[in-house]
C-alpha cells in the first residue's frame, strides 16, 4: 500500500495551486489545501482560494469547511488531514498537500504537539492584559515561567504568546517541556518540493494578484463580513489583505493607501514565509523563472515520485 504524501510549498503568489492540480490530475489524487484562512467560508477573495473551475478539476480538502464564528485550530486540521491521507493510502493514492501556512505543514508533517484544549477564561484574560498593558507584559510572564519559549517565540504574534501561557497556566508545566514529551510523528514518508522564484519577480506576482483582489471585490468582501459578524469574530480577520481594508473602511488610510499596504505586507509575509521553509531541509527547491516553468516542474515531480514507486517494488 503507498504511504508516500508529497506536499508543495512555498510563498504566496508562487504558483503552487497550479502546479498541484497538474501533477493531482495525472496521479488521479485528491489535495488537502495547508492554508490556515482558505478554511474560512466567508474568506474568499483575500484568501486567493482555488477558482471553482479548479476546484471541479481535482477534490481540494479543507476550502470553505467552516464559517468565521466557528473554531477552528492546527490541532484539529492535523486529526482530520490524517484521517484524510489514510484513507486516500487505502486507494493506494498519493495525497498532495498545498499551502503556505507553515505550521499547518510542519504538523502534519513532521508531528504536532497535541497540548491541553483552549480554555476560554484563561484566554479572555490574556487578551484583555494584552490590549490594556501590551504584549510585552506577557512576553515578561512567560520569560519567568518558560524562558525556552521566551526566546524562540515570534515576538509579534500574540497568539503564540497567549497560547504558551494558557498552556502553562492548564497544566503547571512549559510548552516547550510538553512538546518534548508528546511529539506524535505520522506515519507515512514525505516528499516535500518547494517552489523558488527570483525575489523581483514575485513580488511582481504578489503586487499583481493584490491588484486582482481589489478589483474583484476585496472591499465588498470585508463590509459584507463585519457588516454580518463584526471586526472582532475571528482573529483571522487581522491578517494581511483584511486588516487594511478594515482600517480603511474605519477611515484611517485612504483607499491608495490600502492598496499599497496590502502589497506590502504581502510582501512581507511572503519573505517570512520564506525563512520558516528554508529552515527544512528536507525541501527540494525548484527555480521558477516564468510561469510557463510550473509544466516543466510538474514532469520533474512526477518523473521523481514514479522512480520512487519503481524502486519501492523492485
Amino acid at each position: 500500500m503507498e504511504r508516500r504524501v508529497l506536499a508543495i510549498v512555498g510563498p504566496t503568489a508562487s504558483g503552487k495551486t497550479k502546479l498541484a492540480i497538474e501533477i493531482a490530475q495525472f496521479l488521479n489524487t485528491e489535495i488537502i489545501s495547508a492554508d490556515s484562512r482558505q478554511i474560512y467560508r466567508e474568506l474568499t477573495i483575500g484568501t486567493a482560494k482555488p477558482s471553482s473551475d479548479e476546484l471541479r478539476k481535482i477534490k481540494h480538502h479543507f476550502i470553505n469547511n467552516v464559517s468565521l464564528i466557528e473554531k477552528y485550530d492546527v490541532g484539529k486540521f492535523v486529526k482530520e488531514a490524517k484521517e484524510i491521507i489514510n484513507h486516500l493510502h487505502s486507494k493506494d493514492k498519493i495525497p498532495i498537500i498545498v499551502g503556505g501556512s507553515g505550521l499547518y505543514i510542519n504538523s502534519l508533517l513532521y508531528g504536532i504537539f497535541e497540548g491541553p484544549s483552549a480554555d476560554e477564561e484563561i484566554r479572555i484574560q490574556l487578551e484583555k492584559e494584552s490590549q490594556e498593558e501590551g504584549i510585552e507584559s506577557l512576553l515578561k510572564k512567560l520569560k519567568e515561567v518558560d524562558p525556552e519559549t521566551h526566546n524562540k517565540i515570534d515576538k509579534k504574534n500574540p497568539r503564540r504568546i497567549i497560547r504558551a501561557l494558557e498552556v502553562y497556566y492548564l497544566t503547571g508545566q512549559p510548552i516547550s517541556q510538553l512538546q518534548k514529551e508528546k511529539h506524535h510523528k505520522p506515519d507515512f514518508d514525505n516528499l516535500i518540493f518547494g517552489l523558488q522564484w527570483d525575489r523581483k519577480k514575485l513580488y511582481e506576482r504578489i503586487n499583481q494578484r493584490v491588484d486582482e483582489m481589489i478589483k474583484a471585490g476585496l472591499v465588498d468582501e470585508v463590509k459584507e463580513i463585519v457588516s454580518k459578524f463584526g471586526e472582532d469574530v475571528n482573529v483571522v480577520l487581522q491578517t494581511v489583505g483584511y486588516r487594511e481594508v478594515i482600517d480603511y473602511l474605519k477611515g484611517k488610510t485612504t483607499y491608495n493607501e490600502m492598496i499599497e499596504l496590502i502589497k506590502r505586507n504581502t510582501r512581507r509575509y511572503a519573505k517570512r514565509q520564506l525563512t520558516w521553509f528554508r529552515k527544512d531541509k528536507n525541501i527540494q527547491w525548484m527555480e521558477i523563472q516564468s510561469e510557463e516553468d510550473l509544466n516543466k516542474i510538474a514532469r520533474q515531480i512526477i518523473n521523481q515520485i514514479n522512480e520512487g514507486k519503481n524502486e519501492r517494488e523492485n
